[in-house]
């Protein structure tokens, strides 16, 4: 595996190269505006057994990408987004633990995707992850926001009491909409599964939140209430 340590890397690009990029440890690097990008199902670029050690990222994105045999032991963010934003991209084995500012997970492949490019990358993160063992492990993540969509809520590792899961099932209940979920966003989470095709959604109270306590009490009325699933 090559090392790199206290290094910088700026507008790192790959487009619909199809390539794998592979046996890689960051320690304590930076990334400015790096994109993994692909549009194309059969030209997904894919990052494999890598390493970021207390890094920090910049205005980063991966779209359409694949990510395997991943660990990610604290992660800064900076920039734009204010986090990491992943769209379309499909994961196995990817670890997050220690401090994370922030991560989303999309499974549009672009904020506004043509019809039939969303449906190529669904069939194709479908197919990918009817192979696949576990995705992510979040159990460790100490985030400051984590927001899951597209990724089955089985193939999650999770801290249960901080992370749970609804289903689809549940959720079309609506008994969630008779609890005092004021000082949450899990509301909106809850209708944003109905209006989409997942099945089931991770709902992260994230650690270092300012609201975390809030979001822990949303979990717990949604546990005591049945919407949430027991663990």
């Amino acid at each position: 595996m090559k090392v790199f340590e206290n290094q910088t890397f700026q507008r790192v690009h790959d487009r619909n190269s199809g390539k794998i990029f592979s046996g890689f440890e960051f320690r304590k690097c930076t990334f400015i505006s790096c994109l993994f990008i692909s549009h194309d199902p059969k030209l997904r670029p894919t990052l494999r057994n890598a390493k970021l050690d207390n890094c920090e990222e910049v205005s980063c994105n991966l779209t359409g990408a694949i990510v395997e045999d991943v660990v990610v032991d604290r992660l800064n963010s900076s920039g734009g987004f204010g986090g990491v934003w992943t769209w379309g991209t499909a994961f196995k084995h990817v670890e997050f633990k220690g401090k994370i500012k922030s991560i989303v997970f999309k499974p549009l492949i672009e904020p506004r995707p043509a019809q039939e490019l969303q449906h190529a990358f669904d069939r194709a993160n479908d197919l990918y992850y009817s192979t696949v063992d576990w995705a992510l492990d979040i159990s460790q993540g100490e985030f400051k926001e984590c927001q899951i969509e597209g990724i089955p809520a089985q193939l999650i590792r999770r801290d249960p009491e901080t992370q749970v899961v609804v289903t689809r099932a549940k959720a079309a209940l609506r008994e969630w909409q008779k609890l005092d979920l004021s000082k949450t966003h899990w509301a909106t989470s809850l209708a944003f599964l109905l209006s989409g095709r997942d099945q089931d959604v991770v709902l992260v109270a994230p650690k270092r939140s300012k609201k975390f306590h809030d979001l822990l009490a949303g979990i717990k009325l949604l546990r005591e209430a049945g919407v949430a699933e027991p663990d």
